[in-house]
């Protein structure tokens, strides 16, 4: 009886070990995530750190409504086309109607938002670190 434990234990034991890395890595998110609210929370109330404006945008992420329309354009035309190829091909067709300049544009407009918009949180990081890198 007591070797029918220990093969039931080897056999549910992988189960086991995978339960807990899953429980340890939700606890370490919530770890995470609540160390970010209070660093935010931090940083707002303080009147000593530098709180630049890009920090603070940084931390409320005003872009991310943009960056999902935007994406959402992006994906909407391919998901009609999986779910429904003839509006799909349509949709495709359509686009070949757009003139040049006014796609170009709109491809332009969707870099500023993707690329523009991050680098305007990271540059000034990036600069503050070069800074006292060279004066400390």
């Amino acid at each position: 009886m007591n070797n029918f434990f220990k093969f039931l234990g080897g056999i549910f034991a992988p189960i086991t070990t995978a339960i807990d890395h899953y429980g340890q890595i939700k606890k370490a998110e919530k770890d995470r995530d609540l160390a970010v609210i209070n660093n935010q929370a931090r940083l707002a109330q303080s009147t000593t750190d530098n709180n630049h404006d890009w920090e603070m945008q940084s931390i409320r992420d005003k872009d991310k409504t943009l960056r999902f329309f935007s994406y959402s354009m992006f994906t909407a035309p391919i998901l009609i086309t999986v779910v429904s190829p003839e509006q799909g091909a349509a949709i495709f067709q359509n686009l070949e109607n757009v003139p040049p300049w006014l796609v170009q544009t709109w491809v332009a407009i969707n870099g500023a938002v993707w690329g523009i918009a991050s680098l305007k949180n990271v540059v000034p990081q990036f600069i503050g670190q070069f800074r006292r890198a060279k004066n400390g």
